[in-house]
């Protein structure tokens, strides 16, 4: 059995653009938002919230890994509007072999927020 790449989002991340920290903090808006998408779709991907991806400059933020494929960080996801394109980009990356998504095939909202690409362990 594979198992299925994973869109990994910051619950602690306060949004670069917010004044202050909110509660609940905008990384857990986007992780409850994305889940709500998720339950209703049947996608190629699992999502897991995690703690703290220490990118807190260019929060929200998240990742993207997968056995045998290369990981990504993205940062300054707004949870608001970019709901959907973050659901098409991390289908695209699970669909990928290697976990590369051309940058012209990412939603333009985010192809200019990659903070980090991670070679793959195996």
């Amino acid at each position: 059995m594979t198992t299925k790449p994973r869109l990994n989002i910051c619950t602690t991340c306060t949004a670069s653009n917010a004044d202050a920290p909110s509660n609940p903090r905008h990384g857990q808006t986007l992780f409850d938002r994305m889940q709500e998408l998720c339950a209703t779709r049947d996608l190629p991907f699992d999502l897991k919230p995690v703690e703290c991806l220490t990118n807190c400059k260019s929060g929200c933020s998240v990742a993207l890994n997968g056995s045998g494929k290369w990981g990504y960080v993205y940062g300054n996801v707004d949870p608001e509007s970019m709901i959907d394109d973050l659901c098409e980009l991390a289908s695209k990356y699970a669909e990928s072999e290697k976990g590369i998504v051309a940058w012209r095939e990412r939603p333009d909202a985010l192809r200019r927020n990659v903070i980090a690409r991670i070679p793959p362990l195996d």
